[in-house]
């Protein structure tokens, strides 16, 4: 959320993620200014389709697929042919247009003057000259500063390297930029409104828990219902696991 919001205030002109869990997209960033060069694992697409067809769900797409295996078992609802996922898996070669996105990070590396990397360990990335301006001469290349607990083989090149947590970090920068973090709403989240609906019949290829809007939060503009003292006995807890209650030992 701190990111979304230095981007809304043009301090940061783009994001590029390795994570595939989509929360770059959830936050509310623009699809133009995110690439995401390991996929995204909430989007299918149809590669028979030109231009490719996209398709966003609001549950895991992966269940089915692994290495060189990318068929999650649904079909375009345009052409029939099979849509697979998005995931770059160690060995592959991504070459989808989207979410990867690669045009627009390169172009951005080469316009940058900054470059923040947060919580990656660049083992992966260093193998991406595109992105580091190399075909630039040293004083030329954005400037980089890492975020990270451990060593990472980019911290020679940095003009600084903080050893924290990301979040800690993050927080200190907003603090002075004087800058407001926003908070998540799940009735905000893009991904619900940019979502494809599975057509008749396909409910059952996939056993992945959906994402829901919260039960708790109200939508804008309508006044929130009065707090219960019951107990949660489930919600969105990491992968959608209910949250357990311990059992009290009978004597």
């Amino acid at each position: 959320m701190s990111i979304a919001r230095l981007h809304e205030q043009k301090l940061v002109q783009h994001v590029v993620s390795q994570n595939c869990d989509g929360l770059h997209l959830r936050s509310g960033l623009p699809r133009t200014a995110i690439s995401e060069l390991h996929g995204n694992m909430y989007i299918e697409v149809c590669t028979a389709c030109t231009p490719n067809r996209e398709y966003v769900r609001v549950f895991d797409v992966t269940e089915r697929t692994a290495l060189h295996r990318h068929q999650t078992g649904r079909a375009c609802h345009k052409c029939g042919a099979q849509l697979r996922d998005t995931i770059v898996h160690f060995g592959e070669r991504g070459t989808l247009g989207q979410p990867l996105n690669w045009e627009a990070a390169t172009e951005a590396a080469s316009k940058a003057d900054t470059i923040l990397c947060l919580g990656s360990s660049l083992k992966v990335l260093k193998k991406y000259p595109r992105l580091w301006c190399m075909t630039k001469p040293p004083s030329r290349r954005p400037k980089l500063y890492i975020v990270n607990l451990q060593w990472t083989p980019k911290d020679d090149w940095a003009a600084l390297k903080l050893h924290g947590k990301c979040d800690d970090v993050m927080q200190l920068l907003m603090d002075e930029l004087g800058l407001e973090i926003p908070p998540y709403s799940r009735w905000q989240d893009p991904i619900f409104s940019l979502a494809t609906p599975l057509r008749a019949g396909e409910e059952g290829t996939h056993s992945r828990k959906s994402l829901c809007r919260s039960r708790e939060e109200p939508p804008p503009g309508e006044r929130a219902a009065p707090l219960s003292s019951a107990p949660v006995l489930g919600g969105w807890f990491g992968r959608g696991c209910t949250k357990r209650t311990k059992r009290k030992k009978v004597t």
